[in-house]
């Protein structure tokens, strides 16, 4: 259900359960786990992207009533968030149709996201009466708070723009295979050691005051100088 090929220093991670929209299974949630640990060991760049109409509904409730008991459940999504999270390369996720709860969060952690003028989005957790800690735990790194807020306690869907306008997504693409492979071309032909360093500076840049990131940044771009030169 969860498909990986690895070429090139590129991997594409396909999720392949299109006649259930594509909806999380705990053993899906598993595979997925594997697939971005191999992924993270082997691969420069990660591609996302989903078989069929839909990028994903989220979890599977039925699944997800019937399957382990809260605390093991939560720690494998909990494991699934951190893998994304720190694969040290690019991560890029394509997105069409749905892409409900859970599967709005594996695009919102990755680095680039391109959507088709058809996704749509939405946290319906609250709706069905579970505080989304996993998405709220996060999503303040990625939207404004209000922007958050609305969609998760509203548990409104809203469309492509909308997405791109709160910066859930990077763009709004008229032709998402095309866009996406164009993408990808583009950065196999960068230096995966300055995609990966840019990465890393970013997140850690982000956690430093105002006034302490112009020294870390001569620290850093000092620090990667010299280390080509060896």
């Amino acid at each position: 259900m969860i498909e990986l090929a690895i070429e090139n220093r590129v991997a594409r991670l396909v999720l392949q359960r299109p006649a259930a929209s594509n909806a999380f299974t705990s053993e899906m949630l598993s595979q997925l786990l594997s697939a971005l640990t191999r992924a993270a060991a082997e691969a420069d760049i990660l591609a996302i992207s989903a078989a069929g109409a839909d990028f994903s509904l989220g979890r599977d409730r039925q699944d997800a009533k019937a399957g382990a008991a809260p605390f093991e459940a939560f720690k494998l999504i909990t494991d699934v968030n951190a893998a994304l999270a720190a694969f040290p390369g690019i991560a890029v996720c394509s997105v069409q149709g749905r892409a409900f709860g859970f599967a709005l969060g594996i695009v919102m952690r990755s680095d680039i996201a391109l959507a088709a003028a058809d996704a749509r989005f939405m946290l319906d957790e609250v709706k069905l009466g579970i505080p989304p800690m996993f998405i709220l735990a996060e999503i303040g790194n990625h939207l404004a708070p209000k922007s958050a807020l609305d969609i998760v306690l509203s548990s409104r869907e809203f469309g492509a723009d909308e997405a791109k306008k709160i910066g859930l997504v990077s763009r709004v693409v008229p032709d998402l295979q095309r866009e996406t492979d164009t993408l990808l071309k583009e950065l196999r032909s960068r230096d995966a050691g300055v995609l990966k360093a840019s990465k890393r500076y970013f997140a850690a840049v982000r956690e430093l005051p105002g006034v302490a990131r112009g020294a870390y940044a001569l620290v850093e771009q000092t620090r990667f100088a010299e280390q080509r030169k060896h």
